[in-house]
């Protein structure tokens, strides 16, 4: 096979929510997650789709768990991207939040001295779906490998994800942000408010109802600043998402918001219900 220079791959995971048609009209390599209900094993994106995932997860007896990728996994994906490319940079969700990232690194460790960038986004969801995404823009636009890891780091500081939880029920199952439901006691019928700036995932507010903790997740984000990029992602909430898009249409442009569904890897930890902001900021 003939190796087509001057190109460079991008690769993330699942848990980075990006929509399937913008990751494939950017040429944005997708490792999934895996989703455990009890015995069943399943690959997020590919053997469920967001909507399968949601339905399953309304009607089963057992709570899901999650995996990262297969270490195999990054090897092979790796080593097939490597024939046809530069470089890749490998951009993943947040450290503190998977060990998706550690596993990257070791696989390119392992094809060490092929030209292979691991980055931590400190991020979740299109919180990390916005780096990558720009990322693969300037893979497109033939940026070299230096060139597009530099312009991520300075993305990766104005990253913002914020959330409102339906309810504590899977989070504090999870046990991921233990540090964040120890604050909350065990008071289950409050409208959490998450915030995750640099890897670290934070207790915003807790409030009654959903209609003051929309209002104040609009408010939290708006308080932020200008973004360049800017998305709602919600889990089975496509009506309360759009109430969070018209609180937004004074702080972003409507036809520049994204509106996407995040997937089972993020839905497993959150629980149905619940609608996060993702963006950078200018």
């Amino acid at each position: 096979m003939v190796k087509v220079m001057g190109k460079i791959k991008v690769v993330t995971d699942s848990a980075a929510d990006i929509p399937s048609e913008l990751a494939q009209r950017l040429d944005i390599t997708v490792l999934p997650c895996y989703i455990i209900f009890g015995s069943e094993v399943y690959r997020d994106g590919v053997d469920l789709t967001p909507r399968e995932f949601y339905d399953k997860l309304a009607t089963s007896p057992i709570l899901p768990t999650t995996s990262q990728p297969p270490l195999g996994l990054f090897v092979e994906t790796y080593q097939n991207l490597l024939r046809k490319s530069d470089g890749i940079v490998s951009i993943h969700i947040a450290s503190t939040l998977s060990g998706i990232f550690n596993a990257a690194r070791v696989a390119a460790d392992a094809l060490s001295p092929d030209p292979i960038v691991v980055i931590d986004s400190q991020q979740l969801s299109m919180g990390a779906g916005w780096q990558v995404v720009m990322a693969a823009k300037a893979a497109q636009e033939g940026h070299t490998l230096a060139e597009i890891v530099s312009r991520v780091q300075a993305i990766r500081p104005r990253a913002r994800a914020a959330a409102m939880l339906d309810n504590l029920e899977h989070v504090k199952r999870s046990g991921r942000i233990n540090r964040v439901t120890a604050l909350m006691g065990t008071a289950l019928r409050v409208k959490p408010l998450l915030q995750i700036v640099t890897g670290e995932v934070t207790a915003s507010a807790t409030v009654r109802t959903k209609g003051q903790a929309l209002r104040r997740l609009a408010e939290l984000i708006a308080a932020q600043g200008a973004f360049i990029e800017l998305c709602v992602a919600h889990a089975d909430a496509a009506g309360t998402a759009q109430e969070v898009v018209e609180r937004l249409s004074g702080v972003h442009p409507r036809e520049r918001l994204l509106i996407c569904q995040a997937g089972a890897a993020v839905t497993t930890h959150l629980g149905l219900g619940a609608v996060g902001i993702c963006g950078v900021l200018v």
